[in-house]
């Protein structure tokens, strides 16, 4: 699993630095106009952006790797915490369309790292706008069943094929890679979401 990782991220970082290479040196082979080695910079910037959001992901799962999950436990209200990053991510939705709403009815307090939490519900919500067509609408759901916090993410996109939905948590797991990539997500948003509601004791699924 490890090496296949190893060899996965490898891959990975390898694509941004091959278009940037590539990049510099079409620019390079003739004197160019300032509008043009203007464009050649702005199009290495984005590779560079992925390159940092990528490197970023790979610390961050890196670090939950280790024998200690890098949790900071305090009790918390999970309602506001879900209101907060909501109301965050809202700007986004309206942009794109999308209605983002609440369903919070009332649970017990529970430990949790509330950045770490924030995160993998930023997560999950990026995930969700990517996925979902203007005019749609993503729910946000907390629910007390079973003794156990329930905290649901349901979007309006166009749904997910069975064979894909085993895989979602996976590093580097995309259903759909040429365009995720364009999106210039990483691969990794999900990955991370899983190993943070794992080491807060929890478990995480997916339907279509």
């Amino acid at each position: 699993g490890q090496r296949r990782f190893v060899a996965d991220a490898a891959h990975e970082l390898k694509t941004p630095l091959t278009a940037m290479k590539g990049n510099f040196e079409v620019t390079l082979q003739r004197t160019r106009s300032a509008d043009e080695y203007r464009e050649a910079i702005l199009s290495n910037l984005t590779e560079v952006d992925r390159l940092t959001a990528m490197t970023k992901s790979l610390l961050t799962l890196a670090q939950f790797a280790g024998d200690r999950p890098p949790l900071t436990l305090q009790t918390l209200e999970l309602s506001p915490l879900v209101e907060e990053v909501v109301g965050e991510l809202s700007v986004l939705a309206q942009d794109g369309g999308i209605q983002l709403q609440t369903e919070c009815q009332p649970v017990p307090p529970l430990m949790g790292d509330p950045s770490q939490l924030k995160q993998a519900l930023i997560n999950l919500l990026d995930n969700a706008l990517r996925h979902t067509p203007s005019g749609g609408t993503i729910s946000v759901r907390i629910r007390f069943h079973d003794q156990s916090i329930q905290l649901s993410v349901e979007d309006t996109g166009q749904g997910i094929a069975p064979q894909h939905l085993p895989h979602l948590f996976e590093r580097f797991y995309r259903v759909d890679p040429a365009r995720d990539r364009q999106s210039g997500g990483t691969g990794l948003g999900l990955a991370i979401v899983k190993e943070i509601v794992e080491a807060h004791g929890g478990h995480i699924q997916a339907h279509s």
